[in-house]
């Protein structure tokens, strides 16, 4: 019998891993994801403090209440999206028109509690977030399932793509916490705008999807 093959090297078996990053859509597409995932969860991570601290709530409502009603708010239509997106990319065949868009709307909906600091703008700000990121992320996973290089990598490939997930949310409560310490709780809001809308533009130069 022959000897048990060693395993790889670690820093080999990381460029395995990552090398489907040299692949010019997947690389844009997992760009995008990466920008748009860290603007939404530096704010909505950061919720309640923003409630606490920068949003007039109406007489009564506790800030833990707010956040337990915006919440199902983004829910609900984060799903409706998730599903109408859907079904509205796969009728059109299109893919990047509705992940732009989507990463866009994003990037308005994080400019709503700096034009109207208050509890209707934080309602309307919940509502149109989660449209945005709903019709995002089932579009943009549709996207890069069609930008995978090799079919039989394709699980690894994904798991690569889900650092674009995981790591902007471990990211995110430390980059809120720098902004908001620097400048306080509007210059978030700009940032996660600017962050939604870069995450937009990195789809334009993926090449193998409308």
């Amino acid at each position: 019998a022959g000897r048990p093959m060693s395993p790889a090297p670690l820093r080999e078996q990381a460029a395995a891993f990552l090398g489907v990053l040299r692949e010019h859509d997947f690389r844009w597409a997992f760009i995008g994801r990466w920008l748009l995932v860290l603007g939404y969860f530096a704010v909505v991570g950061y919720q309640l403090y923003i409630l606490q601290d920068h949003i007039a709530l109406p007489a009564g409502l506790e800030p833990t209440e707010a956040v337990a009603i915006l919440t199902p708010v983004s829910a609900i239509t984060m799903a409706l999206s998730t599903v109408v997106g859907g079904v509205l990319s796969d009728r059109l065949d299109r893919r990047k028109l509705f992940v732009g868009v989507s990463a866009a709307l994003s990037g308005v909906a994080l400019l709503i509690p700096v034009v109207s600091p208050t509890w209707p703008g934080m309602l309307v700000f919940a509502a149109v977030n989660g449209l945005a990121f709903g019709c995002f992320m089932a579009v943009d996973t549709a996207l890069v399932t069609m930008v995978l290089p090799k079919a039989e990598d394709a699980a690894r490939d994904m798991g690569v793509l889900n650092i674009a997930n995981a790591g902007p949310q471990i990211l995110a409560p430390f980059v809120a916490s720098a902004v908001v310490a620097l400048g306080g709780y509007t210059p978030l809001f700009v940032l996660g705008a600017l962050l939604s809308v870069l995450g937009a533009l990195a789809v334009r130069p993926i090449r193998g999807v409308r």
